[in-house]
């Protein structure tokens, strides 16, 4: 949910960016500048309207990963290709180098930008995949930051996987008390 983002960035609108990861009926897409929350399960086609009509900058996230829910089939994300900003061609989270170089390879075919992303579940996972990019603001000058960066980039290793099942699992059997 957005809704705590949207308090925090209250805050200072200049240092937090609202985003989040949307699951489509197709695969994941990344919206960053929203404003509103947009609901999961819709087809990537009207989640993509829907982004749009907040000004938002969309991204594909991890969308080779074959591991994760939410990677895209190739015909799928072919569909979208035209209407989206950018797509994810670094994850730390991938288990798989090919993942990786399989989204590099497709960013450039289709002549799109790429992001890379941490996708931290633990704070051992936070930076290791980051961009060092000029000021921007908005998603305009996102897009255009984003033919300047500069990709920092660590796979964040196996164990973190077994982090995240535990955390999972943790949650799931811890009973909830009023």
């Amino acid at each position: 949910m957005i809704s705590g983002a949207l308090q925090v960035q209250k805050l200072d609108p200049y240092l937090f960016i609202i985003g989040e990861e949307i699951m489509t009926q197709q695969g994941e897409l990344l919206g960053i500048f929203i404003k509103e929350k947009i609901p999961a399960g819709l087809p990537a086609l009207k989640t993509i309207e829907l982004l749009r009509s907040q000004g938002a900058f969309i991204s594909v996230s991890h969308p080779f990963d074959a591991f994760r829910r939410g990677h895209w089939e190739i015909d799928d994300l072919l569909n979208i290709v035209s209407y989206i900003d950018a797509i994810e061609v670094f994850n730390s989270r991938c288990l798989l180098p090919q993942f990786n170089t399989r989204a590099r390879v497709f960013s450039q075919y289709n002549k799109l930008l790429g992001t890379v992303g941490s996708d931290a579940h633990s704070i051992g996972e936070v930076g290791k995949a980051t961009l060092t990019l000029p000021y921007f603001d908005d998603a305009p000058s996102l897009k255009h930051a984003l033919t300047l960066a500069q990709p920092h980039v660590r796979l964040s290793g196996p164990w973190v996987h077994f982090y995240s099942r535990y955390s999972s699992w943790r949650k799931r059997s811890t009973p909830i008390i009023p």
